[in-house]
């Protein structure tokens, strides 16, 4: 078997064709220095092979930018098992979304920081994503020997429950998302700066967070009807624990509503005030460290 290579990404990892014609992402260590688009690469020289997720392959270079090779790759893997391990569908956009999060939860673990939640406890209500979450963390702590707190799992446990879907609405998501979600990251970002929150160099991990999960969020919004999966108390909950940063996706919400004839859910609401909620904390302790 050989695979005709399409771009070079970085020395290690390149966009190609396998024989059928269809476009995988491969890796190996120095697999495509020197190379260029056409050249043919045999499968001995390749250490791994995956199929893109959504992702275009500027978005994966800008992953690999940031996040190592192993990281990744066991990331997508572990997504990949869990899937076909528990019979639970998701969204393509979640090897972007959980990787890129796990990635600063590691490194705030790394450098000796608790890494926070916002969440209520989900296992009781949520008991199958959690496990999910469960197998998703025991797989980092075999194959890297990262250790995640215990509090780790209720954060990756709400991406699966932010994430689940079936095949077909996945495909018909693909189909539509492109415009709508420019529409979508400019109303927020407009909202986001009238409220003095800016991207910085600071908040820049959290920042990207947040448009990570919003660059995807017309695969779900879009859906008729969309599926509730928060329970109501958890929603009580976030709105009664952080009013401001709610009242911020309510104004959101309303000009997605006038603009788009789009409606957030409350679940969406609920995932975007835990995201904006991070910048706002972010924005305080740097305020407070600036007074002394």
């Amino acid at each position: 078997m050989t695979f005709r290579l399409v771009q070079v990404l970085n020395n290690n990892v390149g966009l190609a064709c396998k024989e059928d014609d269809s476009q995988v992402v491969i890796m190996g260590k120095g697999l495509t220095f020197q190379k260029k688009k056409g050249d043919i690469i045999k499968a001995s020289a390749v250490q791994k092979v995956f199929k893109l997720h959504e992702e275009s392959p500027s978005d994966l270079t800008s992953l690999l930018a940031t996040i190592p090779l192993d990281f990744l790759t066991v990331s997508y893997s572990l997504i990949d098992e869990a899937q076909e391990k528990y019979d639970y569908s998701v969204e393509p956009y979640i090897y972007a979304s959980l990787t890129t999060h796990l990635y600063e939860s590691a490194k705030r673990l790394a450098d000796g920081r608790l890494v926070e939640t916002y969440l209520p406890d989900l296992e009781k209500d949520y008991p199958l994503p959690y496990e999910i979450a469960g197998y998703v963390l025991d797989g980092f702590a075999t194959r890297l020997n990262i250790k995640f707190p215990k509090q780790e799992q209720k954060s990756v446990a709400l991406h699966f429950l932010n994430a689940r879907t079936d095949i077909h609405t996945q495909n018909q998501a693909q189909r539509r998302k492109v415009d709508k979600n420019k529409q979508i990251l400019a109303i927020v970002e407009n909202e986001l700066n009238n409220h003095q929150i800016y991207r910085n160099r600071d908040n820049a991990n959290d920042y990207e967070r947040l448009l990570v999960h919003l660059k995807y969020f017309i695969n779900r919004i879009n859906q008729k009807p969309a599926p509730q999966v928060l329970s109501a108390a958890i929603f009580q909950e976030v709105v009664k624990d952080y009013p401001r940063t709610f009242a911020i996706v309510q104004k959101i919400n309303d000009q997605i509503k006038q603009k788009m004839g789009l409606e957030f859910t409350n679940d969406e609401q609920v995932y975007l005030t835990i995201h904006i909620q991070r910048l706002i904390r972010k924005e305080e302790t740097n305020d407070k460290h600036n007074e002394k």
